[in-house]
Protein backbone atom coordinates (compact mmCIF):
# COMPACT_ATOMS: atom_id res chain seq x y z
CA UNK A 1 0.00 0.00 0.00
CA UNK A 2 2.77 2.37 0.97
CA UNK A 3 4.45 1.48 -2.82
CA UNK A 4 0.96 2.67 -3.87
CA UNK A 5 1.07 6.14 -1.98
CA UNK A 6 4.39 6.93 -3.10
CA UNK A 7 3.68 6.26 -6.69
CA UNK A 8 0.63 8.31 -6.25
CA UNK A 9 2.35 11.01 -5.33
CA UNK A 10 5.39 10.58 -8.29
CA UNK A 11 2.46 10.84 -10.38
CA UNK A 12 0.57 13.69 -9.21
CA UNK A 13 4.07 15.63 -8.92
CA UNK A 14 4.55 14.98 -12.40
CA UNK A 15 1.41 15.75 -13.73
CA UNK A 16 1.36 19.06 -11.88
CA UNK A 17 4.98 19.76 -13.47
CA UNK A 18 4.03 19.28 -17.09
CA UNK A 19 0.44 20.80 -16.45
CA UNK A 20 2.49 24.33 -15.48
CA UNK A 21 5.19 23.49 -18.59
CA UNK A 22 2.26 23.04 -21.22
CA UNK A 23 0.25 26.32 -19.80
CA UNK A 24 3.92 28.08 -20.16
CA UNK A 25 3.86 26.56 -23.60
CA UNK A 26 0.65 27.95 -24.36
CA UNK A 27 1.50 31.24 -22.90
CA UNK A 28 4.45 31.60 -24.88
CA UNK A 29 3.27 30.36 -28.19
CA UNK A 30 -0.37 31.43 -28.91
CA UNK A 31 1.82 34.78 -28.88
CA UNK A 32 4.25 33.63 -31.31
CA UNK A 33 1.32 31.91 -33.58
CA UNK A 34 -1.99 32.19 -32.36
CA UNK A 35 -4.54 30.47 -30.05
CA UNK A 36 -6.26 28.70 -33.14
CA UNK A 37 -2.98 27.29 -34.68
CA UNK A 38 -1.96 26.63 -31.70
CA UNK A 39 -5.05 24.73 -30.51
CA UNK A 40 -4.85 22.89 -34.27
CA UNK A 41 -0.98 21.32 -33.17
CA UNK A 42 -2.20 20.50 -29.75
CA UNK A 43 -4.69 18.45 -31.22
CA UNK A 44 -2.95 17.23 -34.02
CA UNK A 45 -0.27 16.12 -31.32
CA UNK A 46 -2.58 14.40 -28.79
CA UNK A 47 -4.57 12.69 -31.40
CA UNK A 48 -0.40 11.27 -33.08
CA UNK A 49 0.02 10.08 -29.43
CA UNK A 50 -3.47 9.50 -28.11
CA UNK A 51 -3.37 5.28 -29.18
CA UNK A 52 -0.01 5.11 -27.00
CA UNK A 53 -0.69 7.40 -24.40
CA UNK A 54 -4.33 7.06 -24.14
CA UNK A 55 -4.64 9.42 -21.23
CA UNK A 56 -3.56 12.14 -23.25
CA UNK A 57 -6.69 11.90 -25.13
CA UNK A 58 -8.55 13.19 -21.71
CA UNK A 59 -6.94 16.74 -21.98
CA UNK A 60 -8.98 19.08 -23.55
CA UNK A 61 -8.03 22.23 -25.75
CA UNK A 62 -10.11 24.71 -27.46
CA UNK A 63 -8.62 28.70 -28.46
CA UNK A 64 -8.65 29.63 -24.83
CA UNK A 65 -6.53 26.58 -24.00
CA UNK A 66 -5.61 23.74 -22.31
CA UNK A 67 -7.83 21.82 -19.57
CA UNK A 68 -6.26 18.90 -17.38
CA UNK A 69 -9.08 18.35 -15.55
CA UNK A 70 -10.11 15.13 -16.68
CA UNK A 71 -6.21 14.09 -17.00
CA UNK A 72 -5.64 14.11 -13.03
CA UNK A 73 -8.48 11.53 -12.86
CA UNK A 74 -7.43 9.09 -15.31
CA UNK A 75 -3.60 9.41 -14.36
CA UNK A 76 -4.39 8.21 -11.03
CA UNK A 77 -4.03 4.80 -12.55
CA UNK A 78 -0.92 5.48 -14.74
CA UNK A 79 2.82 4.39 -13.51
CA UNK A 80 4.35 7.82 -13.15
CA UNK A 81 6.72 7.00 -15.99
CA UNK A 82 4.36 6.21 -18.46
CA UNK A 83 2.86 10.06 -17.61
CA UNK A 84 6.26 11.21 -18.10
CA UNK A 85 7.18 9.27 -21.11
CA UNK A 86 3.61 10.65 -22.38
CA UNK A 87 4.07 14.35 -21.59
CA UNK A 88 7.24 14.43 -23.34
CA UNK A 89 6.39 13.15 -26.11
CA UNK A 90 3.44 15.33 -26.19
CA UNK A 91 6.50 18.20 -25.41
CA UNK A 92 8.67 16.65 -28.47
CA UNK A 93 5.32 16.50 -30.85
CA UNK A 94 4.80 20.32 -30.16
CA UNK A 95 8.29 21.29 -30.72
CA UNK A 96 8.23 19.43 -33.70
CA UNK A 97 4.87 20.62 -35.35
CA UNK A 98 5.70 24.14 -34.34
CA UNK A 99 9.30 24.27 -35.76
CA UNK A 100 7.77 22.95 -39.08
CA UNK A 101 5.60 25.73 -38.80
CA UNK A 102 7.73 28.49 -37.75
CA UNK A 103 11.10 27.89 -38.78
CA UNK A 104 12.50 26.89 -34.86
CA UNK A 105 11.61 30.80 -33.71
CA UNK A 106 9.28 28.76 -31.49
CA UNK A 107 11.86 26.36 -30.26
CA UNK A 108 14.61 29.26 -29.41
CA UNK A 109 11.74 30.31 -26.95
CA UNK A 110 10.59 27.41 -25.41
CA UNK A 111 13.66 25.47 -25.31
CA UNK A 112 15.35 27.21 -22.33
CA UNK A 113 12.11 26.77 -20.09
CA UNK A 114 10.91 23.57 -21.37
CA UNK A 115 14.22 21.80 -20.72
CA UNK A 116 14.79 22.40 -16.90
CA UNK A 117 11.05 21.23 -16.67
CA UNK A 118 11.30 17.79 -18.27
CA UNK A 119 14.91 17.02 -16.55
CA UNK A 120 13.13 17.57 -13.31
CA UNK A 121 9.94 15.26 -14.33
CA UNK A 122 12.94 13.16 -14.99
CA UNK A 123 14.25 13.47 -11.42
CA UNK A 124 11.13 12.86 -9.65
CA UNK A 125 10.38 9.84 -11.83
CA UNK A 126 14.26 8.36 -10.48
CA UNK A 127 13.34 9.12 -7.02
CA UNK A 128 11.25 5.73 -6.77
Amino acid sequence: MRGDKKESLSSDLVLDLYSNLLREIWDIVSELIGEAILALLFTVAIRNLGEKYPFLKSMKVSEEGISMHRVREVCRRVPPAEVHRGFQGLVKHLFDLSSALAEGVVSRELFPKVFPKVREAERIISQK
